[in-house]
């Protein structure tokens, strides 16, 4: 009778075959780190679907992590090519794709910048085969000609400029998808350092198909989000080389089907809260519970409300309305508002301060029912950046979705369509903001 208990030959010889797989496989090396963390100031974070873990420098990331920088935060992390990417404060940066071998064939890198601002300084892959990396945004898409860049975006618009090189920057859509590499031809913008003006940056708007340039040093990229003192500094006098051959010289134009041609003209940036007259019938106050801050309006939402005023949005600290609210909606087309003014306060554990509104846009699209809106507060000394998209109802009605907010966000339109108004509140580590924003047509 066969002894099932004793392996015959055959099976003792795989056996052991199966024994030294497991010693087999840890002689294969596992994928290299796309990059090492070489400064980490401030809150710096590790974004997962549970929770953010803190980076310390000399952590190591891989393609698929995503860096999350909190108020006075910034991250420097030198990429494996030799590439450097610093994310400063307020931003959420991705790495999607990191592929290096060292093969001009099958290296790839996919940098995805969600909100705030940061600065790419492209490595090997990028100066071997610029069509092999790609920087993408909520609405562009950014490629290079060995370049240094700096993006800042929210969800609702983007700005491009550059320290040395050259960019190519279009607007995701039908023709521009999120998911390829390399630059986008259609419709696209070159903006070289050579041929720039000081001060000028490529904006990108969601809504938008074509990018357009603008000049104006108060709102560059750079402006919005200083770098951190231990950031490379600029040599204007020193350009990356671009090793292709025959693309030495760049060109400021639009290239649609690769073609270059000069840029259309375009608006003057939107202008500061102090520069649009405050509509008429807006009223705003706060809650008589709320705590004092000096500067803040002395309005309360109970005075509003005795003599008569309706209050249409309301957060924790604040209730606006207008006398007449638009009852009556487009269903197609756009309206584009500019800030003009309202109010804001910081609560923080130690601390207390009224805030102005700096600067905002609010976009509504009513083909698509939506809206998007950023808006930047400040008590003199600090900014505070806060951006939101969601739904508009057919009530005129605004509500954030936190998926696609930093910020809680709600609002409502004014009759004729002439005004807006929205509350809004961002919890930062330190502290919340809370306040309320009147909206002026451009």
């Amino acid at each position: 009778m066969r002894n099932f208990n004793a392996p015959s030959l055959a099976w003792r010889g795989l056996l052991a075959a199966v024994c030294t797989l497991p010693l087999l496989s840890g002689v294969v090396s596992a994928a290299p780190p796309a990059g090492e963390v070489v400064l980490a100031a401030g809150p710096v974070y590790l974004k997962s679907e549970q929770h953010r873990e803190p980076v310390q420098r000399g952590a190591t990331l891989e393609a698929g992590q995503t860096l999350v920088t909190g108020e006075g935060g910034f991250a420097h992390v030198r990429m494996a090519d030799g590439g450097l990417v610093a994310v400063r404060p307020l931003s959420v940066f991705e790495i999607e794709v990191f592929q290096y071998e060292g093969s001009a064939h099958n290296d790839r890198v996919r940098y995805r910048l969600d909100e705030g601002v940061a600065r790419a300084i492209t490595g090997g892959v990028g100066e071997v085969n610029k069509e092999a990396f790609r920087l993408n945004t909520p609405v562009a898409a950014v490629g290079v000609r060995g370049t240094d860049f700096v993006v800042a975006t929210t969800s609702s618009a983007s700005r491009v400029a550059i320290n040395s090189g050259a960019v190519v920057v279009a607007a995701l859509g039908e023709h521009c998808s999120a998911a390829s590499f390399g630059s986008c031809a259609d419709g696209a913008v070159v903006l070289g350092k050579t041929d720039s003006l000081p001060g000028q940056f490529v904006e990108v708007v969601r809504g938008e198909q074509l990018p357009r340039l603008v000049e104006d040093p108060q709102q560059t990229p750079d402006q919005l989000a200083p770098p951190h003192a231990d950031e490379p500094r600029v040599n204007s006098s020193q350009s990356l080389p671009d090793t292709r051959e025959g693309e030495v010289s760049v060109t400021v134009g639009v290239e649609t089907g690769g073609t270059p041609v000069s840029p259309t003209p375009v608006e003057p940036p939107p202008p500061s809260a102090n520069d649009i007259a405050m509509p008429e019938g807006v009223h705003w106050g706060r809650w008589s519970s709320a705590e004092a801050v000096d500067g803040a309006t002395v309005q309360r939402v109970s005075d509003l409300l005795s003599e008569g005023k309706e209050v249409h949005v309301v957060n924790t600290q604040y209730g606006a309305g207008f006398n007449e609210r638009a009852t009556q909606l487009p269903r197609s087309g756009r309206a584009d508002f500019v800030a003009a003014g309202g109010e804001g306060v910081w609560l923080g554990a130690d601390s207390s301060a009224a805030l102005s509104v700096a600067s905002g846009r609010l976009g509504v699209d009513f083909d698509r029912s939506s809206f998007d809106t950023h808006a930047e507060f400040t008590d003199g000394a600090r900014e505070f950046h806060t951006q939101a998209s969601g739904t508009i109802n057919a009530q005129g009605f605004l509500r954030s979705d936190p998926a696609l907010s930093n910020a809680r966000v709600t609002g409502a339109l004014g009759k004729d369509l002439d005004s807006a108004i929205t509350t809004v509140e961002r919890q930062f580590d330190d502290g919340q903001l809370s306040g309320i924003v009147v909206w002026g047509r451009p």
